[in-house]
């Protein structure tokens, strides 16, 4: 009678444990789903703003002038100077915000993955530990958050592209109007 009763004791919690797996199931592998494109948009964004910060470089070097020709020029010509090395100026700066920013928020979302995968590698196993409902709410506002976050650094990305874009025209206008004949 007592190998009955244990036999069943047994069977009940693993046909418990079973239903929890079916019933998270579908969440997890959702929550992977929507994780993984989270993730992806991130490393696609981090990689746009290194490339922007590189360009970004490559124009503050372009901006670099003679002393002795810069002597040269009037009080109106060395403002429309300093304005377009300022502008680059404030750009890099701004970009080097948002990948600071974004290499913190990195670290923090791959400390987070970890969670992720211990959801995920229980579902493999069919044993799911835990406050497995509160771990997938936790990391679904986290997803909601990271995307929120990247929202808001497209714009305030786009506003410093469109920044260099400007210094970089206003350069180049200047450059043919003040370098021409010394580059």
């Amino acid at each position: 009678m007592k190998k009955v009763l244990a036999f069943i004791a047994v069977t009940i919690v693993l046909s418990s444990c079973g239903g929890n797996v079916a019933k998270f199931k579908p969440m997890i592998e959702e929550l992977a789903a929507n994780w993984d494109n989270t993730t992806s948009a991130v490393t696609e964004f981090s990689t746009m703003v290194k490339n922007e910060q590189s360009e970004a470089l490559n124009l503050a070097n372009n901006l670099q002038v003679d002393p002795a020709v810069m002597e040269k020029w009037d009080e109106g010509t060395t403002s429309k100077y300093n304005n377009i090395q300022s502008m680059t100026q404030s750009s890099s700066n701004g970009l080097a915000s948002i990948s600071s920013e974004l290499d913190e928020f990195v670290t923090s979302w791959m400390a987070k993955s970890k969670d992720l995968q211990a959801l995920k590698d229980g579902l493999a196993a069919g044993k799911l530990e835990g406050d497995i409902q509160g771990k997938i709410t936790y990391l679904t506002t986290t997803i909601t958050e990271a995307n929120t976050k990247l929202d808001s650094w497209k714009d305030q990305f786009g506003k410093i592209k469109s920044a260099l874009a400007d210094a970089s025209s206003m350069y180049s206008e200047f450059k043919s109007a003040n370098l021409s004949d010394v580059r």
